[in-house]
């Protein structure tokens, strides 16, 4: 049972009753009065029971909105008036969360709502509550009951700016922009006739003696090549870039990676991994890259260290050919020793990239302004850079790139350096 508003002003009537008598007669009388009216009020309601809701299953990427439709029955056999609530979290805004109902015996109608998350990941809705209201407006009946709703919050993907020039450059490799040339580690594709300034050691000296022709060896970038992209988890993962965690522009540059992947025609391998591994991704026969997203937006950050030793062992479980093993993660005091510089070296058959994510506000940090705070401030930013620069010169001397940039930029910095590895014949 629920009051409205009327009923708090009419039961205020009695303050002046009391003013103006004697007594507490008159007072009672109208508290009592008031309570015989909306207990009329409640017995005359609807039953909440009889209003079925049906609010369907949502996906979308984050930063989008969402038109959905809430269908609203009355089951029963009187005619129901009130009003009903769309709860959910405070993530995800719902417009309108509150929205009058009037419907006949076995009527429906259709409401339609707006859906604007603010965070990824699947996020189940809150209880809906229908409220019914009496003849004269007092009181009502209230039930709340929980479905199945929710809604799945894919990561936003703002690195799909980068995928058109990034094929580009991929097809020019492929050689359907320019022509297919030799180099070294590319994979042999056809024969075709020499032309002056091609290179002599690219002819093919048997097929040129059984054709009467020269002929010279084309080649193509390898391709079926392995890729295990890892995401780090871990506590360092959760600290927040401007107005993102860490973990975010990890997933940014997964998904740039299965795109170009996808189209490269090598397998993307997907961990993420924190103290135990979180998620497992293998490549299948179909396109991978929405069960990528899919799979990815639950992935949430822990505030617990990394087992980069684990990570390891991961690896070397999914992938047992040479691969290119891409870790997204951040050189701080985390890493140094019994993490990522232990593990690295147990790696040493794959070509290994290490992406990390900066900071633009240590950059900021390290400009003065002739105070002594901004004096102390500039030498913490300096001394933070000076330790990441040296691990990350550690890192590089047992064999692994590591790149540098900030979280907008750091997809685009990998997937190059995809490109110049698989150019090269590295992978």
């Amino acid at each position: 049972m629920f009051f409205t508003f009327r009923s708090v002003i009419l039961a205020f009537l009695a303050i002046p009753a009391g003013l103006f008598s004697e007594g507490a007669l008159w007072p009672l009388l109208v508290i009592a009065g008031v309570a015989v009216l909306c207990g009329v009020d409640w017995l005359t309601a609807g039953n909440p029971n009889d209003v079925t809701i049906t609010r369907p299953v949502i996906k979308l990427r984050l930063g989008t909105t969402e038109t959905t439709d809430i269908t609203v029955s009355n089951t029963g056999t009187r005619t129901i008036r009130g009003s009903v609530r769309n709860g959910w979290p405070p993530s995800v805004k719902v417009a309108p969360a509150i929205f009058p109902i009037s419907l006949g015996p076995g009527s429906t109608t259709v409401i339609t709502t707006v859906v604007s998350p603010s965070r990824r990941g699947t996020i189940h809705a809150g209880p809906i509550t229908v409220r019914t209201n009496g003849i004269l407006g007092l009181a009502g009946k209230q039930r709340s009951r929980n479905d199945d709703a929710h809604v799945t919050v894919m990561p936003a993907f703002t690195a799909r700016r980068f995928i058109p020039s990034r094929v580009s450059r991929l097809r020019e490799m492929e050689g359907r922009s320019l022509l297919l040339v030799s180099g070294e580690g590319t994979e042999f594709d056809s024969l075709r006739e020499y032309v002056r300034g091609d290179d002599v050691r690219s002819i093919d000296w048997r097929s040129t003696a059984r054709r009467g022709e020269t002929l010279v060896k084309s080649w193509r970038p390898e391709r079926d090549r392995r890729i295990v992209s890892v995401l780090d988890c871990g506590r360092s993962s959760s600290i927040r870039i401007g107005d993102q965690p860490r973990i975010d522009s990890s997933i940014e540059t997964t998904l740039l990676l299965a795109a170009l992947a996808e189209r490269s025609g090598d397998r993307l391998h997907v961990l993420a991994h924190d103290e135990a591994l979180q998620l497992r991704i293998d490549p299948s026969r179909r396109s991978n890259m929405h069960q990528i997203a899919g799979a990815l937006a639950d992935v949430q950050p822990s505030l617990t260290q990394t087992d980069w030793l684990g990570v390891a062992a991961q690896i070397r479980h999914t992938v047992t050919a040479k691969s290119l093993i891409v870790i997204t993660t951040a050189l701080d005091s985390g890493v140094i020793p019994g993490g990522l510089l232990e593990a690295i070296p147990l790696m040493r058959r794959h070509t290994v990239l290490i992406a990390v994510a900066t900071d633009p506000r240590l950059r900021e940090m390290t400009e003065t302004d002739g105070t002594a705070a901004s004096a102390f401030e500039a030498a913490a930013a300096h001394r933070t850079i000076l330790e990441e620069r040296a691990v990350a010169n550690h890192v590089a001397r047992l064999g692994a790139v590591v790149v540098f940039a900030s979280p907008e930029q750091l997809p685009a910095k990998v997937a190059d350096a995809y490109l110049d590895l698989k150019e090269a014949g590295r992978l």
